[in-house]
């Protein structure tokens, strides 16, 4: 396990900047689990108790509205990390974080994580890069829901899911596993149905095609 651990630890961004004996103190303190996709690991309002990597698989955050419609603020791929800033606040989680595929997730409990800020400085730096770019991500799609269109908003979504988790295939396409309908409907503030039919307009008029699961891009679009 110790060597699953470490070949995980090696592709996560927040640790990149580790030398050997920083990288061991950290496998001495995270724990690798398993779980099945639709599992909630925590719900908003949940007391924060650790930071979470993900090692394989997707995680969506969700919030719910005071109707109680569910919105999705973002799909989380490996060598991605949540659940750190109600640590560094000590505030109570604002979101739920649920599953979207079967997962392996390293979990790092609060006193660790502590401990490995006040010892590690490029951790901490890599750390405020990450909050940074998060927060211009957020800033972002406010913008896109405030004065875009839906069609906006999905075109957006989608170069965002390819930027963020695409693989090139040298070929001048990405390909990227897509959400389902539902999710993306609840990521960009519409119905199912209106994402169905737009992807399908999305696929006549522009560089994008479907196949199955998987959606591919044409490269230039993201220039």
């Amino acid at each position: 396990m110790n060597q699953d651990v470490n070949s995980l630890l090696a592709q996560v961004d927040l640790f990149s900047e580790l030398d050997h004996e920083e990288m061991a103190q950290v496998a001495g303190v995270v724990q690798l689990r398993s779980l099945a996709k639709d599992t909630t690991i925590f719900n908003a309002g949940d007391p924060a108790d650790a930071v979470y990597i993900v090692a394989t698989g997707k995680v969506k955050i969700v919030v719910t509205s005071t109707d109680g419609r569910d919105f999705i603020l973002t799909i989380l791929g490996a060598g991605q990390v949540f659940g750190e800033m109600a640590l560094l606040e000590s505030a109570p989680r604002s979101a739920a974080v649920i599953t979207a595929s079967q997962v392996e997730l390293l979990t790092i409990h609060r006193q660790d994580f502590h401990r490995l800020l006040g010892s590690t400085p490029s951790i901490s730096r890599k750390l405020l890069a990450i909050l940074s770019r998060r927060l211009r991500r957020a800033n972002s799609k406010m913008e896109s829901l405030a004065y875009m269109d839906v069609a906006g908003r999905l075109a957006r979504y989608l170069l965002d899911l390819a930027r963020d988790h695409g693989q090139k295939l040298g070929n001048g396409w990405i390909v990227v596993r897509r959400p389902t309908h539902s999710d993306i409907a609840h990521s960009i503030g519409t119905s199912r149905e209106t994402v169905s039919r737009m992807i399908n307009e999305f696929e006549e008029g522009f560089g994008l095609v479907n196949k199955g699961k998987f959606t591919y891009i044409a490269e230039h679009l993201l220039d």
